[in-house]
């Protein structure tokens, strides 16, 4: 029974155990997979040659979803966050793994090229002293506390810039976590009257705009810094942002032109918002945790 399913299709050149059992669970093999564990029907016990040959495999695999989703993407978003919900997934990338590989190129991108790795010089006690005389002025309004608080850690950013930036790139990511549930929010609150897209629909809507934002960054910044295209290519690509959410939330949604370039306007002022807002908290984190 073994050898006859090892020679199927589906199993490829992997060999089957030679007990037919499943070397995981020790269920009775019926099959390329385990239905009690879900674990692949193969011998593991295979040379380098072997190990390269499924690795070159996997990646072969996981390219044909990959392509498959980025192309959706790319061309048509709003079909990839509807098939998504209605349960065409087999195909697809699951949005937010989507989300998080971009997110971890933005910032490997970021790191590269420029990014928050900058070239900071040391504070000379000159610098200090007259930077200190100046913070020493800063006070907010009614909250003395927060007014020493905040003159402690600045003097503390100056003596030491770079372990601010350290922080910020530390903390940066999981900051920008958080622009998927107050983004999907945001379109929450665009949406109010429209009962058939839940909280859940927005928020895949959400990390599959993000992605493509984020992917629209990295062509910039690989355009600009690696590529050195002449102006003005690097900074139409920064405009394929807006396009692009225009065609996904009129697509999606199914609004009208009016109706979604209206949507888009309210969801770029709370778009700034947030980021303000994050910004402040990232800052504020980024200074707060400065060793004394």
């Amino acid at each position: 029974m073994a050898e006859a399913l090892a020679h199927a299709g589906g199993v490829g050149r992997h060999a089957w155990p030679a007990d037919g059992r499943c070397a995981n669970c020790g269920t009775q093999l019926a099959g390329h997979w385990c239905h009690a564990c879900g674990q692949r029907a193969a011998d593991h016990h295979r040379s380098l040659r072997h190990l390269a040959y499924e690795t070159v495999e996997s990646l072969t695999h996981a390219d044909g979803r990959l392509w498959h989703t980025l192309g959706l993407l790319a061309l048509r978003p709003a079909r990839l966050t509807r098939d998504y919900l209605i349960g065409r997934r087999a195909s697809e990338i699951p949005p937010l793994r989507l989300f998080f590989v971009t997110l971890l190129l933005v910032f490997a991108f970021g790191s590269l090229f420029g990014g928050l790795h900058m070239n900071v010089h040391s504070t000379t006690p000159g610098d200090l002293a007259a930077a200190t005389k100046a913070i020493d002025k800063v006070s907010i309004d009614g909250m003395p506390v927060l007014s020493a608080w905040l003159r402690t850690h600045l003097i503390r950013a100056v003596a030491d810039p770079q372990a601010v930036l350290h922080n910020m790139s530390e903390w940066g990511e999981r900051f920008a976590v958080l622009l998927l549930p107050l983004s999907a929010l945001g379109l929450r609150m665009l949406f109010p009257f429209r009962r058939d897209v839940k909280l859940f629909d927005h928020m895949i809507f959400t990390m599959h705009s993000l992605s493509f934002a984020g992917f629209a960054w990295i062509a910039f910044v690989v355009s600009q810094k690696l590529l050195h295209l002449p102006s003005p290519l690097p900074a139409l690509i920064l405009l394929t942002m807006p396009v692009h959410l225009f065609a996904h939330m009129r697509g999606f949604y199914r609004t009208g032109v009016i109706s979604t370039l209206f949507r888009m306007s309210l969801l770029a002022v709370f778009t700034f918002g947030i980021f303000v807002l994050l910004l402040s908290g990232l800052a504020a984190v980024s200074l707060g945790t400065l060793e004394e």
